[in-house]
């Protein structure tokens, strides 16, 4: 079985914290292996591949073949014809046309507003809306490259960008959260990540290809990789990396206090009662509380509280 339940807490920095369960049932094997690797401050990474070069790179990304000169001297290549593979690639962000994009909502349960106004499935949403989930609310929404991104409840935060890279299928993501979990699975078909950043009052997140979850509150923020990589900017501005199944904790000022393993899977796991609306596994040590959330599809779109 792959790893369907995640569960996190840092119980020695933020003795409160809540051990977090999402039960995620049936989903899809996570592909990691995409050239476009996100974005690193105002740059756009690329690992290269055989036959790429540098005039063909130019035309796909910057839609303009006259830019490969610049990327020769940004990225200090001997020949432009003869790329090292597995080389990362910087192309300024700058070079890169874009086109506004949009989110859809495609489930909703209780109350989740956008500026104010009720979300319903089949809504549109564009840069610069602000969403907050209500009671017991939650939302799944879909970007243009088919990334998930689910409001839990409480959550408050703000789509600050919605844009795509011309001609390539990438999309140029920020979400500001302000308090409350968002979780995200970017790129769930392996196709790249263009940029893709989730902002909280005092880190900045860049994913590149992965399935996250940031919390936001009072105390400061936590950050869970259950799939991928990603790398999170404090007040340092130095990045912290984090790989799969890690987590890291910083306060409101964005100074790291901590990275640990995320808490393993539970064991045991099984669902009774008359109607299987029960849910039993063996207690798992250094959790101090659990939610359950359960997806009623194989992508994770329909998520449920209970």
């Amino acid at each position: 079985m792959s790893r369907p339940y995640s569960l996190s807490a840092f119980p020695d920095v933020r003795p409160l914290a809540l051990a977090l369960l999402s039960a995620c049932l049936a989903l899809p094997p996570i592909v990691t292996r995409a050239e476009p690797m996100g974005a690193q401050g105002d740059d756009f990474l690329y690992r290269v591949e055989q036959h790429d070069t540098l005039e063909q790179l130019a035309r796909r990304y910057t839609l303009r073949t006259e830019h490969w000169p610049t990327l020769q001297r940004l990225n200090q290549v001997d020949d432009p014809h003869r790329l090292p593979i597995g080389k990362v690639l910087h192309i300024p962000l700058s070079l890169i046309p874009e086109q506004p994009a949009t989110a859809t909502a495609v489930h909703v349960t209780g109350q989740v507003t956008a500026d104010g106004r009720p979300v319903q499935p089949g809504d549109v949403l564009h840069s610069g809306q602000s969403l907050r989930s209500i009671g017991d609310g939650t939302a799944t929404l879909r970007l243009e490259d088919q990334s998930l991104l689910t409001l839990t409840p409480g959550a408050t935060l703000e789509l600050q960008r919605l844009q795509s890279f011309q001609g390539t299928g990438l999309t140029d993501t920020q979400i500001s959260i302000d308090r409350g979990t968002l979780e995200s699975a970017v790129a769930p078909a392996g196709t790249g990540v263009g940029r893709f950043e989730v902002r909280t009052p005092a880190t900045v997140t860049g994913v590149r290809g992965t399935r996250l979850r940031v919390h936001a509150d009072a105390s400061g923020s936590r950050h869970e990789v259950l799939h991928g990589h990603a790398a999170i900017a404090g007040s340092t501005g130095t990045e912290q990396s984090l790989d799969s199944d890690r987590g890291a904790a910083y306060d409101t000022s964005g100074t790291l206090l901590s990275t640990q393993p995320l808490l393993p899977p539970p064991q045991g796991l099984k669902m009774t009662g008359s109607n299987g609306q029960r849910l039993e596994f063996e207690p798992i040590p250094k959790a101090v509380a659990y939610t359950v959330r359960i997806t009623l599809d194989a992508e994770g779109a329909r998520l449920e509280s209970i």
